[in-house]
Parts: C-alpha cells; structure tokens; sequence
C-alpha cells in the first residue's frame, strides 16, 4: 500500500526539500515501488510570486518533480525550453553513478519512464528565473533509495547537479515515522554523487552539462551493395573478309549544360524565433493552455 504525496506549506529553507508525515487511510497504487508508507504529505519550495502555469508534479510517493526559484546569483536560465521526450530519455540513460569504484545507471528504466514525461513538462513551463527540482524514488541496486538533484538550461545546454546519488531512506521513514529530509543540488555547494555520460561534459563531479544533439549515437552508414559483374561477352565469330577502310565518320559529342547554382540557404532562425515555434508547437499538441501559451509568447516577444 502506497500514499499519495499531498502538498502543504513549506518546511525547506534554500535547496532543500522536506517531507512531513501523516496518517492518510486509503489503498493506492504507485509505480516506484509496492510497500507500506506511513509519509504522505510533502513540504516543498513556496510557490513563486507571478508564477503562471503547473509548478508541482506529484509522480508517486517521495517522487517530485517542482519548478522552484533560481539559486541566488545565477545568471537567468533559458527557459522555457522544448525538448523532445524520447530525447530527453535518452539523455538521461547515459547518466552514470561512481559506486565503489563502478559506473552503474543514475536512473533505472522504469524510473525514466515515470519522470521523464513531468520534466520536459516543467522545462516548458519553467521561467528564466526557475529551476527544476527533482525528487526520484525507486529500486537502486536492490534497495529503495532517492536520486536528488537539481536541472536547468543554460546556452542550449540542460545542465544536471546531482546532490545524494542514493538517499536511504526508506526503512528509517516507515521505521521511525519521521519525514525524511531531502536536499537539491547546488551551483555552490558541491553533493556526494559523482557522476559521468558519453554524451555530456563535467562542470564539476556532481555536475553534468548535457548536450542534447550527442544524446543518440549517429546511426551506422548503410553498406554499398556490390556492384554487379558483367556478363560474359560470347565468343565473337571468325572475322569476315577484310573490307576496304569506310571513311570516318565524325560524330560529335554534345556537351552537358552547367549545373544550376544552387539557391543560397535559408538564413538560420534566431533563438527568440525558435522558441516561439517551440511554445506553437506545444500549445498545438495541447501541452499549454491558450493563456499560458499566449503569456509565454508575450515574454518571448518581450525580451527581443
């Protein structure tokens, strides 16, 4: 028996996210992980003021994944930011943990599969002054732990801090009855983790930036098949008699018309084009509303 996470104030200060305790009496089913959870409420950042839009995606007991404020100091994020899911995926497959001495998956497959949907969601929902906290539980290695971390774009680039690779924290929580205490990660203050991917470069151990055009290996170049042989010519047959010469006769070879010179390429949109068509394509696919994608056009407009 799981219990759904319900919001309330908040009890964190800075990056840190805590979940209170209570006793809620109902049967639901979360995909995360299939036991007895005495915790379901959870305390987050407030909820920024002008903020539009979803800001909390509540996934499953002690799974999160909230738009929270940008760390003091930061130089303004770029968002929104479009992403496609599959993509997104991708990216955050290759992410690696150092355990012991061994590279094994930050994320599990399921796990991906359960927040990855929210995160591109909240990337396109996010302000230039939003981050995207990530609270993510599931079965590590054969234990419930939580991956804790901290998400946001800068330069075309989505950069993930990693603060607690894996925070036991199940059994002490049902144990004891206590909420359990989780922190983001930081620009400022480096976490524990340490971690790497094929496909990003590291700003710091616990900070990976991610590229989103190396998430998917180029595809292999398809194999030229063999030319075919020519047929075998038959034997010619014996040469007739040996004609007087015929004059030669001159045929003349035409020659090929120059190539048309091809039309110069379309110029490249800007970033403030760019994000416009993005933001269209999602209010078209029903990811925003007509408010949310009229406001989010308005502040493109805006900031050219």
């Amino acid at each position: 028996m799981t219990i759904a996470a319900l919001r309330k104030p908040s009890l964190s200060v800075g990056a840190s996210v805590v979940f209170g305790s209570a006793l809620l009496f109902a049967t639901l089913s979360a995909s995360a992980f299939q036991a007895d959870s005495p915790t379901g409420w959870s305390g987050t950042a407030p909820v920024m003021r002008g903020a539009t839009g979803r800001q909390l995606w509540r996934i499953a007991d002690y799974t999160t994944v909230e738009l929270v404020a940008r760390e003091a100091g930061a130089p303004a994020n770029q968002h929104p930011w479009m992403i496609e899911p599959n993509t997104l995926h991708a990216l955050l497959q290759q992410v690696q943990v150092i355990r012991g001495g061994a590279a094994k998956p930050l994320f599990a497959i399921d796990e991906l599969n359960s927040i990855v949907p929210a995160i591109t969601e909240a990337l396109a929902n996010a302000r230039p002054d939003q981050d995207i906290a990530l609270v993510s539980s599931a079965r590590h290695e054969d234990n419930i732990t939580a991956v804790t971390a901290r998400l946001f774009v800068v330069d075309g680039r989505l950069n993930l801090i990693v603060h607690d690779p894996r925070v036991d924290f199940y059994d002490a929580a049902r144990g004891s009855g206590m909420a359990p205490h989780f922190t983001m990660g930081s620009r400022t203050a480096p976490g524990s983790a340490t971690i790497q991917s094929a496909s990003a470069t590291n700003q710091r151990a616990d900070w990976l930036v991610l590229s989103a055009s190396a998430a998917a290996p180029a595809a292999p170049a398809p194999m030229t098949p063999p030319a075919a042989l020519a047929p075998v010519a038959p034997v010619a047959p014996p040469p007739a008699p040996v004609a007087a010469p015929a004059a030669p006769v001159v045929v003349p070879v035409p020659v090929a018309p120059p190539a048309p010179m091809a039309a110069p390429a379309a110029p490249a949109m800007s970033d403030a084009e760019q994000r416009l068509v993005n933001i269209k394509r999602l209010y078209d696919k029903g990811l925003l509303t007509k408010a949310e994608y009229e406001k989010k056009r308005q502040e493109i407009i805006n900031g050219l």
